[in-house]
C-alpha cells in the first residue's frame, strides 16, 4: 500500500471532460517509476473515507511530459480544492497504458471504475 498526502489542486480538466472528473495533488519525490500505475484506493477529506480509482505517474495519452495523482471518486464529486486529503492506494490494478485515441481511453476508464465498484461492493 502507498500513502500520499497533500491538498488538493486544480489539474487541467481533462478527467471532467472525459466524464471522470478527479481530485489531483502533487506526487510526492519518494514515488518512484516502478509505483507508476492505475490503483483501487481510499482517499480521507475532511474526516470521511471515500473509495476511488488513483491515476499515479505519467499522463500517456495526452503527451503532456508531466506526472499526476490523480483520483476520480466513486461515489462523491464536489470542490474540494485546498482541502487537505490522504490518498491510500491499496493495490495496483493495471498498468499505465497510453492509447491511440480518446473514445479508446474514455471505454478503458470505464471499465477501470467498474471493477473499482465492483472491488468496493457498490
Amino acid at each position: 500500500m502507498i500513502k500520499i498526502e497533500g491538498k488538493i489542486k486544480p489539474g487541467k480538466q481533462q478527467g471532467r471532460r472525459l466524464g471522470f472528473p478527479t481530485i489531483n495533488i502533487v506526487i510526492p519525490k519518494q514515488i518512484k517509476s516502478e509505483q507508476w500505475g492505475i490503483y483501487f484506493s481510499l482517499v480521507r477529506i475532511n474526516d470521511r473515507v471515500y473509495p476511488g480509482i488513483t491515476h499515479l505517474g505519467p499522463v500517456k495519452t495526452f503527451s503532456l511530459g508531466r506526472k499526476t495523482c490523480e483520483t476520480h471518486l466513486l461515489v462523491a464529486s464536489q470542490d474540494w480544492y485546498g482541502q487537505q486529503v490522504t490518498k491510500r492506494l491499496l493495490f495496483k490494478f493495471r498498468d499505465i497504458e497510453k492509447f491511440p485515441n480518446i473514445k479508446l481511453l474514455r471505454k478503458q476508464i470505464r471499465r477501470d471504475v467498474k471493477a473499482a465498484k465492483k472491488f468496493f461492493g457498490l
